[in-house]
C-alpha cells in the first residue's frame, strides 16, 4: 500500500508540474505557441510520459482551464463569506472576477478556447465534467446569495436570482471580451467601469442598499483586502 502510495503521489505530483508549465507557456505564447516537444524540454520527461496524464494537447488545456476555475471557485467561495450585507456579497463576486483577470490575464481566453468543438471534443469526459461541475458551483454560490438576498427582503418578492446572476455575469463577459478585441482599445479599458455598470444594474433591479445610500467604495477597498488576504 505505501508503495502505491508513493507512485500515486509522484504521478499526482508530475502532473501539477506539467500543468503548471503548460500555464505559463500557454501565457507567454498563447495556444498556438504550446508546443509539446517544448513542454517536455520544460518538465525534463517524454512525450510518452505527457501522454500517460493527458489523452490530447486539447485534454492538457482543459486541465489548464479547470485550474483557472478552481482558483475563481476558491475566490467566489470567499466572497459567497464576506463580511457584510448581500449586495456587499454579491459585488464580492465581482472583484473576485476581476482579482483573477488580474492574476490570470489569459483566463478568459482560454476558457473561450476550451468551449469551442474543436477543443471540446477532444478532451477527455473526465475533465470535461470537472470543469462543468467547477463553473456550475461557482454559479450556484452567487445564485445561493441572491436568493438569501430574497428572502431577507433585500430583493424585491419577484425578483429572479438566477436571471440577476446571468445578467452581472454577461456584463462581466462582455466586458473582456472587448479588452480581448485590440479594435475598442482606443476607447480605454472597459474593466475600469465594470463595477458602475454592475452597480448600475443591481439598483435597477432594487437590490438595496442601492448605490446612493451605502459607500460601496469603501466596501470594494475592504473586500478587495480580505480576498486578497485569504
Amino acid at each position: 500500500m505505501a508503495t502505491t502510495d508513493r507512485k500515486q503521489r509522484a504521478f499526482e505530483a508530475r502532473q501539477r508540474l506539467v500543468v503548471e508549465t503548460a500555464d505559463g507557456l500557454l501565457r507567454e505564447h498563447g495556444y498556438l505557441g504550446l508546443n509539446l516537444d517544448l513542454l517536455a524540454d520544460e518538465v525534463e520527461y517524454s512525450k510518452a510520459t505527457l501522454y500517460k496524464h493527458f489523452s490530447s494537447k486539447e485534454d492538457l488545456i482543459l486541465a489548464v482551464a479547470i485550474e483557472h476555475s478552481e482558483h475563481r471557485r476558491r475566490l467566489f467561495q470567499l466572497a459567497a463569506n464576506a463580511e457584510g450585507h448581500s449586495r456587499e456579497k454579491m459585488f464580492a463576486f465581482g472583484i473576485a472576477d476581476r482579482l483573477l483577470s488580474d492574476s490570470l490575464p489569459h483566463a478568459f481566453s482560454l476558457s473561450q478556447l476550451v468551449s469551442t468543438e474543436s477543443i471540446w471534443g477532444k478532451c477527455s469526459a473526465e475533465r470535461q465534467n470537472a470543469y462543468e461541475s467547477s463553473l456550475a458551483t461557482c454559479f450556484s454560490l452567487a445564485i445561493a446569495v441572491a436568493s438569501e438576498a430574497k428572502n431577507a427582503g433585500d430583493l424585491p418578492c419577484d425578483a429572479n436570482p438566477a436571471e440577476i446572476v446571468w445578467g452581472l455575469v454577461s456584463l462581466s463577459k462582455g466586458a473582456h471580451l472587448l479588452v480581448e478585441n485590440s479594435n475598442f482599445a482606443e476607447m480605454g479599458n472597459p474593466m475600469n467601469s465594470l463595477f458602475n455598470h454592475y452597480h448600475a444594474l443591481l439598483d435597477g433591479i432594487g437590490w438595496t442598499p442601492l448605490s446612493g445610500d451605502f459607500d460601496y467604495d469603501d466596501s470594494e477597498h475592504r473586500l478587495r483586502a480580505s480576498l486578497l488576504l485569504d
